[in-house]
């Protein structure tokens, strides 16, 4: 589960690079880049990772994303991340959904740092935009109504020339000026710097083991062991270089699988608790209800009610 560098590579002659993902299920691909990333996702729903956020998504998820801010989706239906240090865009055309099926859909836009702030100085109209790339530092994600706003374009995502693809584009960023909530997602105190290569590899290694047996009582001393380094290292090293506390994260894991299974399946309580590694269902109702606000029953019972379970 390498930290990964993506090149996205904007063409000379455009001013964004799109893609569309058509896929069985969303791979877990732990990357960053440079641009900046607008991504909506239909069809959909697991744990989305942006920097330390650890949250759940759903249909019509709307997200923007700063420069340099690792993420990825990971669909609930996806293998557990790999262990093989980032080899997922190989093995990703195996998962394509063939002919007109619709599967787990991505939409992604990306531009340069540059061009979008030419974009709100030149523009006026669109100088409101400031704000949002200013929350995505931290990965800022749009209320559903905004999201759909934007599937509204999904049909001529791909089509047309140059400049009918450009204005489009800036007919979605218009899109976005009416957005009535703009959640930030990773914490304030996230630093979105990247580490060193030595850092990254260690850092994936700990992130390997922390995703691979979270369901597991695992402690901390027993992550450091694994990672050939000091209990004492580890916990100055996972909170330099992702902002929060070995313990925070594993319960952030925890609660996140428990609510994709809320929403997902029809597994008694008990069950949820157990297959997301909480031993004790009374200590599970505290910690979801005092992480998520509600307790895991209302969660659950906002999928029948088309309420839009907050991640």
């Amino acid at each position: 589960m390498k930290l990964l560098f993506e090149h996205v590579q904007i063409a000379p002659d455009r001013s964004w690079k799109g893609l569309y993902r058509n896929l069985m299920a969303i791979p877990f691909d732990w990357h960053f880049h440079p641009e900046y990333e607008l991504t909506l996702t239909l069809g959909s729903h697991g744990q989305r990772y942006v920097g330390d956020h650890i949250g759940t998504y759903g249909d019509d998820d709307l997200v923007l994303l700063g420069p340099n801010l690792p993420h990825t989706w990971h669909s609930s239906n996806a293998e557990p991340p790999s262990v093989t240090h980032g080899e997922v865009r190989a093995f990703e055309t195996a998962l394509r959904v063939a002919g007109r099926d619709k599967g787990h859909q991505a939409f992604v836009f990306w531009f340069s740092a540059d061009w979008i702030n030419t974009v709100c100085k030149t523009m006026p109209e669109l100088s409101g935009l400031e704000r949002a790339l200013q929350l995505s530092k931290r990965g800022v994600q749009f209320d559903q109504e905004t999201a759909r706003k934007v599937a509204a374009f999904a049909t001529v995502f791909e089509k047309g020339n140059p400049a009918d693809q450009l204005v489009m584009l800036i007919e979605v960023l218009r899109t976005l000026l009416d957005a009535t909530e703009l959640t930030p997602l990773a914490s304030e105190r996230f630093d979105a710097a990247i580490p060193e290569h030595g850092d990254a590899s260690r850092l994936g290694r700990v992130l390997d083991l922390l995703h691979g047996y979270y369901v597991e009582p695992v402690s901390s001393a027993w992550i450091a062991e694994n990672a050939g380094m000091s209990e004492r290292t580890l916990r100055r090293f996972f909170q330099r270089h992702m902002g929060s506390n070995i313990q925070d994260y594993l319960m952030g894991l925890r609660l996140g699988r428990a609510a994709s299974l809320l929403l997902s399946s029809d597994l008694p309580i008990y069950q949820v608790a157990e297959q997301s590694g909480f031993q004790n269902l009374s200590h599970f109702n505290r910690q979801f209800r005092r992480h998520r606000g509600v307790a895991p029953s209302a969660y659950r019972k906002s999928r029948f009610e088309g309420s839009g379970a907050k991640a």
